[in-house]
Formats: C-alpha cells, sequence, structure tokens
C-alpha cells in the first residue's frame, strides 16, 4: 500500500507496513509512522481495543463517547481484530508479519510474556523484522509504573512546581508520549539497518530513560556547577543559580517566558539582554539599574539578590505595557530570548504555525466529526508526510 503525501507524492514511509498492539504509548509511535506514510494495522481484540474509552473522553454528536487521546493518536491508521490468545488468532498474525517490516508493542497492551511469544512467532514467520517494546524501565526491569511515576522517576516531576510546595505532574501523559515518539525514532533506525543489511532486530524502549533525556542542561548542573537544579514557577534559581531570577513575566494580554538576567546563558543572553535595553531607551523606559551591573557577564554569580529584584521591577514593568504579538515581533526582529506561554487556543491562532500549513482539517463522516489536527511536524520536499485519514472503526481492515 502506498500512501500520498500532502501534494499527492508519497510519503517517506511508502511502502512500509507496521503493526501496532498497543493501549497509549505504542498508539504514539504509530501515528508517527502513519503520518510518515507507512501503512499501520492496529490488531485489536473483538469490541476494539479498551484505550478507545480510556478518559477524558469526547461526547460525540451521536451521543456516543471516545477517549481523547485514541482520537488524536490513531488516525491514519487500519483497525483489524484478532483474538491472539486463540490458535485461529495467532495463525492469522504469523500471516500477517510475512509481509510486516516494524511492529510496536507496549506494557500497557501485553504482558511480558505474551509479549515474547508474539515476538518468536513473528521472527520465525519474518527474520527480518524490526520488533519495537515500550516498557515503563525496559524489558528486563519488571515494575509497573504510571504516568505521573515515570515523569517522578525519569527526572521530569522534581522540576515542576514551587519550590515550596509538591512537584506537580504535567497534565496530559507526556512519558507515555515520549516513550512512544522515541520508539517511532529507534525504529526507524533499526529500519534503516535493515535496508542496509538485510538483518532484523528487537528494539527495548525504557520510558524512564527517554524523559532523562527530556531534562536538557538540568542533566549538565551537578557536572559543571557542582549543584543540583531545584524546581521553581515564574521566580526560581535558573541553571542551579544561587540567586532567584524572573522567567515568566505578565504583559497586558497574557504571559512570555524569558530569562533577561543571569542564569549563564553566555553571549546569546548578552545579546538578547542589549536589545532589551536599547528597546527600552527608545521608548524612554531606561533606569540606571540597567546598567549598574555586568547582570549576564563572569561576575554574575556574585551581584546580590537586591539588585536582580531591582532590576526585575524595572524590566518588569515595561514589559507588563506590551502585548504578547508587540513582544514577539521584536524579539524575532531583535534577537531577543523570548517566547509567548501559550494555552490551546493560541497555539491553535499561531500565525507562525497556520502560514507553515501545520494543522490538517480532518472530515470524519462515520462519526460527524470536523477538526483541524496537527499534521505537518516536519517538511520533506519531495516527500511530504501524510494528509490524516480518519481514525478507524473497530475491525475497518
Amino acid at each position: 500500500m502506498t500512501r500520498a503525501g500532502g501534494n499527492g507524492q508519497a510519503g517517506p514511509l511508502a511502502g512500509v507496513r507496521a503493526v501496532e498492539i498497543s493501549y497509549q504509548a505504542g498508539a504514539v509511535a504509530g501515528r508517527i509512522l502513519a503520518d510518515l506514510g507507512a501503512e499501520v494495522i492496529k490488531i485489536e481484540p473483538d469490541g476494539g481495543e479498551a484505550s478507545r474509552m480510556a478518559e477524558p473522553c469526547a461526547t460525540l454528536p451521536d451521543g456516543g463517547r471516545i477517549s481523547y487521546f485514541w482520537l488524536g493518536f490513531n488516525v491514519s491508521k487500519r483497525s483489524m481484530c484478532l483474538d491472539l490468545a486463540t490458535q485461529e488468532g495467532r495463525r492469522a498474525f504469523a500471516g500477517l508479519m510475512t509481509s510486516t517490516d516494524i511492529v510496536v508493542t507496549d506494557y500497557q497492551r501485553l504482558s511480558k510474556t505474551e509479549n515474547d511469544e508474539l515476538a518468536a512467532m513473528a521472527r520465525q514467520a519474518n527474520p527480518s523484522i524490526i520488533w519495537t517494546e515500550i516498557w515503563p524501565f525496559g524489558r528486563d526491569i519488571p515494575f509497573v509504573a504510571t504516568d505521573t511515576t515515570l515523569q517522578a522517576m525519569g527526572g521530569h516531576l522534581f522540576l515542576n512546581g514551587d519550590i515550596d510546595r509538591p512537584p506537580v505532574p504535567i497534565g496530559v501523559p507526556v512519558a507515555i508520549m515520549q516513550g512512544g515518539a522515541e520508539a517511532a525514532s529507534a525504529a526507524l533506525m533499526a529500519y534503516y539497518h535493515r535496508l542496509k543489511t538485510g538483518t532484523g532486530q528487537r528494539v527495548d524502549i525504557s520510558i524512564q530513560e527517554c524523559i532523562v533525556w527530556t531534562l536538557l542542561n538540568t542533566t549538565m548542573a551537578w557536572q559543571l556547577l557542582g549543584l543540583t537544579e531545584m524546581r521553581g514557577g515564574a521566580v526560581r534559581k535558573e541553571r542551579a543559580n544561587r540567586f532567584y531570577t524572573r522567567l515568566v513575566w505578565p504583559c497586558r494580554d497574557g504571559h512570555i517566558f524569558f530569562g533577561p538576567v543571569g542564569g549563564g546563558g553566555g553571549a546569546a543572553r548578552e545579546k538578547s539582554y542589549a536589545a532589551l535595553v536599547a528597546w527600552m531607551r527608545e521608548e524612554g523606559a531606561a533606569d540606571a539599574i540597567l546598567m549598574a551591573q555586568d547582570w549576564n557577564g563572569p561576575e554574575q554569580f556574585s551581584i546580590p539578590q537586591t539588585d536582580y529584584d531591582a532590576v526585575t521591577d524595572v524590566i518588569g514593568r515595561f514589559i507588563q505595557t506590551k502585548t504578547v504579538d508587540e513582544l514577539m515581533e521584536r524579539a524575532v526582529k531583535d534577537r531577543i530570548l523570548l517566547a509567548p506561554v501559550a494555552g490551546v487556543s493560541q497555539i491553535l491562532q499561531n500565525k507562525n504555525a497556520r502560514h507553515r500549513g501545520f494543522y490538517d482539517l480532518l472530515e470524519d463522516a462515520g462519526r460527524a466529526l470536523r477538526i483541524e489536527y496537527p499534521a505537518r511536524w516536519a517538511k520533506f520536499s519531495e516527500t511530504p508526510l501524510c494528509d490524516v485519514r480518519a481514525a478507524p472503526a473497530v475491525g475497518e481492515a
């Protein structure tokens, strides 16, 4: 099966068949492969997989209900109902494996024993298959986990929230989603290796390890500074600083994220701060405190907290006079390192995303839905991402 990209050309994975046995993590991986043009077949039990009704659920125009997560991550796939506990179902599964390139499974759908039995059957039917499995801590560590515990044990939770209160998890299942995205990437690396060598592989994904890689500079704070970076909200000790700086700033119609002073940002932050000061001078909002210290130079870590608080007050009063759009327009023009703090409505209205064609309009006739989907997460000149198709009905394939 060859799926056409957004302008009618074949997608990057045209001709590739992937099979998905999943609950949520594997569904994320399958969505990425489907966007890239692979034919993705979901193997569901009779009646559909349980994740179709995982809360929170949307109420459809006909009064039915379906999981938001399921609807978001299962577009552009096909559905096949197989009872993998029966001999008949397993024979059908083995037959499907002969024409399959990549399989994705997750711990929420299959036990380790079930996974191993099916992987052995797939490898016997097709020795060059790429078998990709997603586990909380890797296949050899049999601990169960929720998304919240994975955020915590991956180090993410430690950094979220105010220091004087318990940590705060991210509201969406970010650990499971990150694990699914990493699984798709790893499966494609293994598939590329197979194209070069003809050899299949078994890919083992640890969601906890995937989360660690999202921490960016935090993972280096101890090695570089001998300090552990602590969580914080709008005002925090950035990059293991010994002082507090404001990072989230209120403006006329919302909030921005901005680190003008301190934090060890180097030359990029120095240039950004200089551009901000120049703008403030233009508008008569400059103050002597702005140049009273070398805020981003080698002595920044010895500046008193009272001075940081004073310069923050001056900068804050200026930012409060501007809208998010005004701040962003100047930031792009003068390379000021700030970004909007966007809610869902702001993301949907983002001019840059719309100009780049980030959204696809999906007509889901079977559910009487007309939805804009985030679809164009990458642009390829010769093999564009494929148009999204409605998520399948149970057993549609």
